[in-house]
């Protein structure tokens, strides 16, 4: 059984249509990369999913249950966390405030300790700047933050928009790393990102989405073809 399944979904803002007939499935311990130009409802499609948008149509599940249109407090306690585009930490918070934010979502809380080791083994940064304002963190440490706080929350699928946005090369590499790490520990992971070639040489697959809808799927062997991706991504003739 998919973890995450996404059937025939439709969603936008109001009566503008963004997303027509979008459907995919995603297993334990796999990734999936999202990709595709400006504007084409990457952010809107892993909104929806976590229940921030209520889709017009379509059905999404996880574990099989469907949890279209819940409230995103509910997905989040069912085990589908999101680390939203640009971090969202609060940073006149410390570190650890931060954390212990991610715990109220978490429905076994007698492990919660257990699980904040976990997150600190994890990103050892965060144990070092423990007391500091979340603020004062680099770009790469709100973004190590911001993923630790969302797995907190015990999710089997883990949702990041843009993990990359504002990071140094190197950063970006170390991020990724940390993730590999998330998905051998079971954590089925989806990535939206601008950075094609990056997530589809990372993901088991990668849906290329324009004009709303999915144009292409690649393996993680088809980011090696520039030719392939370019046209995936830009249309043909591109």
């Amino acid at each position: 059984m998919s973890l995450l399944k996404v059937e025939n979904l439709c969603s936008g803002y109001g009566k503008v249509d963004v997303l027509f007939g979008i459907s995919f499935s995603l297993s334990e311990g796999k990734s999936l990369g999202i990709v595709g130009p400006n504007g084409v409802g990457k952010s809107t499609l892993l909104k929806t999913i976590a229940g921030e948008i209520v889709p017009k149509s379509g059905v999404v599940s996880l574990l099989g249950e469907d949890i279209t249109g819940k409230k995103p407090e509910d997905i989040v306690r069912l085990g589908l966390s999101l680390v939203p585009e640009g971090r969202q930490i609060f940073s006149g918070l410390s570190v650890t405030e931060n954390l212990l934010l991610g715990l109220t979502g978490r429905k076994d809380k007698s492990s919660s300790k257990i699980a904040l080791e976990q997150v600190k083994a994890l990103f050892p940064v965060l144990n070092t700047h423990a007391k500091h304002q979340a603020g004062m963190l680099s770009g790469g440490q709100q973004q190590q933050l911001a993923i630790s706080r969302a797995l907190l929350s015990a999710p089997r699928v883990l949702l990041l928009d843009e993990p990359s946005l504002g990071l140094a090369p190197n950063v970006i590499l170390d991020v990724f790393e940390k993730l590999k790490e998330i998905i051998a520990n079971k954590t089925a992971v989806v990535i939206v990102e601008q950075r094609a070639h990056l997530v589809a040489s990372f993901a088991d697959q990668t849906i290329v989405i324009r004009d709303g809808q999915i144009q292409a799927t690649l393996s993680s062997a088809d980011a090696k073809n520039q030719e392939l991706l370019r046209g995936a991504y830009f249309g043909p003739g591109s």
